[in-house]
């Protein structure tokens, strides 16, 4: 029992860990480069859009079979875990093999941002590397704000009291 929960306590402990930010080439969230604050802060030029939109467009596609990769290892490592008998051999090959898909994932994105830092001048990337702590600190500020819409949203639901009718059973997610 003291080695189930040992594994399960380190497997835990490794898929919730983010590389430090100092780690992460920061960049500003989303499509940027169409963002008008960005484009006039940058100075970037209509050809410089169109070409990281075309930088944009050869990855987005890997990028979704990626994190797709990222998803059905988390879901086969929780799995693992949460069976009565855990094989330590098993949930440490399912957790080499999550670490392995969350570093290609990692490496696409590293060599997109090495991609679009091709199309920008000097100055413009400096400016990126400059104001990178800004976009880091505007982006945790925008989820801390979505993760407090849903942990209010959790505490009114624990609040109500008696089984749940029909009316409050939730349907089928909608689709995205």
């Amino acid at each position: 029992m003291r080695t189930t929960f040992t594994v399960a306590a380190v497997v835990a402990a490794s898929l919730w860990s983010v590389p430090a930010p100092a780690q992460m080439i920061e960049m500003p969230g989303g499509k940027w480069w169409k963002r008008p604050a960005v484009v006039e802060t940058l100075k970037l030029t209509a050809e410089q859009q169109e070409r990281l939109d075309e930088v944009f467009a050869k990855n987005r596609r890997a990028f979704v079979d990626l994190k797709a990769d990222v998803e059905r290892r988390t879901i086969d490592l929780e799995d693992l875990l949460a069976a009565k008998d855990v094989d330590p051999k098993k949930v440490g090959a399912a957790s080499e093999a999550l670490e392995q898909a969350r570093g290609r994932l990692g490496k696409a994105r590293t060599m997109m941002v090495v991609d679009m830092r091709a199309v920008l001048t000097e100055a413009q990337w400096k400016q990126i590397l400059d104001r990178r702590d800004q976009w880091r600190a505007e982006r945790e500020g925008e989820m801390r704000k979505r993760n407090a819409g849903r942990q209010g949203a959790s505490r009114q639901g624990r609040e109500r009291s008696g089984p749940p009718d029909a009316a409050t059973v939730p349907g089928p997610p909608e689709e995205p």
